[in-house]
């Protein structure tokens, strides 16, 4: 039952983002598997209603009416709460730029800008700003003055800040949730890896959302920055299902666009970021979708779409492993940790409970580590090293 378990989540994953000639072939399988259940179950996790909606023809056999008419039914819902949170985006950037702050739209804003004709095309359930650094104290007044509040209330801006400085998992990605009264999602970046918040901001360009004009990442930064996110969740499938499918989006975008692509490119090498990017072109491919060949990628992007699809079949890693392997990581910890205990695993609690981690003791996250480092094949304790060097080289 578990390998029939993975090869639905394969043979989902190949749904999104195979191309059109093979859809028969793949949804002919999942019917055969009798996987049109787990396979809606999946949507839920993965997020990705819209990309199943759009992507299984109407009336198909062997796809249970009951599903089809949840799926169409959380798309709609889906479609509703995406159009909240890009409307309070909208409203986010419109506050700050009256009050003189630069700050860009990117992540889901930015694929829905680009890549499709409406919200009801791609769900997200947070709008992502970016701002420069010396501002971040003056926007969070000015939003919190327009109605938004802090997701997490424990702790200063200047605790949270340095929380998240001294953070392994946030992989060099410095932000704060905000919520307003709708609860519509608001990620305020500040720190995005070695990006340069002012680069990337002067680079933006104006584009109708929702009937209104505003900054967004141009397309190359729209695909890195989906490459980032990636990374920064350690390539578990249940959490970069939308990336895969966006770089999908963005690679085809740049196809038609050679001078962007090789800014991607030349950017992506700058910014380490350049090996992720080619491994997700191989996942792409070998899940059937269409992705150029990078020819100069070297082992790491083989072994970091091997960790992947590694993922994809056999559940995700404990995240605790990369940092066995990354000075960077630790150093983050222990320098947490000495400028106070207390706060620093309060606050991470406090982040846990937001992101639905489930929150262990010390003794218990030690003991899982153990027993996952005992289970560590050769070929996975690579994988992950490599997963690590990537990380470190992209938080640097």
């Amino acid at each position: 039952m578990a390998s029939a378990k993975a090869s639905i989540r394969v043979l989902f994953m190949r749904l999104l983002v195979c191309e059109e000639s093979e859809l028969p072939v793949v949804t002919g399988a999942i019917t055969a598997a009798g996987g049109w259940q787990d396979v809606a179950i999946l949507a839920d996790r993965w997020r990705v209603f819209p990309s199943l909606f759009a992507r299984i023809p109407a009336g198909l056999a062997g796809f249970p009416a009951g599903e089809a008419d949840a799926l169409a039914r959380k798309t709609s819902i889906q479609f509703f709460r995406t159009t909240i949170c890009l409307r309070a985006g909208c409203d986010a950037l419109r506050t700050l730029t009256q009050a003189g702050i630069p700050a860009v739209a990117f992540k889901g804003a930015a694929v829905l800008a680009y890549l499709h004709e409406s919200p009801k095309n791609r769900m997200i359930q947070d709008v992502d700003l970016l701002i420069p650094p010396r501002d971040l104290e003056e926007s969070l007044r000015i939003l919190e003055a327009a109605g938004f509040t802090r997701c997490i209330s424990e702790g200063t801006v200047e605790e949270l800040a340095s929380f998240v400085a001294h953070s392994p998992g946030a992989a060099g990605n410095h932000a704060i949730s905000l919520s307003n009264r709708q609860d519509a999602q608001l990620d305020l970046h500040w720190r995005l890896g070695g990006f340069d918040p002012d680069a990337l901001i002067r680079s933006a360009l104006p584009i109708p959302v929702l009937q209104t004009s505003i900054p967004v990442v141009r397309p190359a930064i729209g695909l890195l920055l989906t490459v980032h996110h990636a990374l920064r969740n350690d390539l578990v499938p249940d959490e970069i299902a939308r990336d895969v499918v966006d770089c999908g989006g963005w690679l085809r975008l740049l196809a038609e666009d050679s001078e962007e692509m090789k800014y991607a490119c030349a950017l992506a090498r700058e910014q380490g970021l350049f090996e992720v990017l080619a491994a997700m072109a191989i996942v792409l491919r070998r899940l059937g979708g269409g992705a150029p060949l990078f020819p100069e990628n070297g082992r790491e992007a083989s072994t970091l779409a091997d960790l992947y699809l590694r993922q994809l079949e056999d559940g995700p890693i404990n995240a605790d492993l990369a940092y066995l392997w990354s000075s960077r990581a630790l150093g983050q910890i222990f320098t947490g940790l000495w400028h106070g205990w207390g706060r620093y695993r309060g606050l991470m609690r406090a982040f846990e409970v937001r992101q639905g981690d489930p929150t262990r003791s010390l003794l218990q996250r030690g003991m899982r580590l153990l027993r996952s480092i005992i289970e560590l094949s050769p070929k996975h304790g690579r994988q992950v090293m490599t997963l690590a060097r990537c990380k470190d080289r992209v938080s640097a």
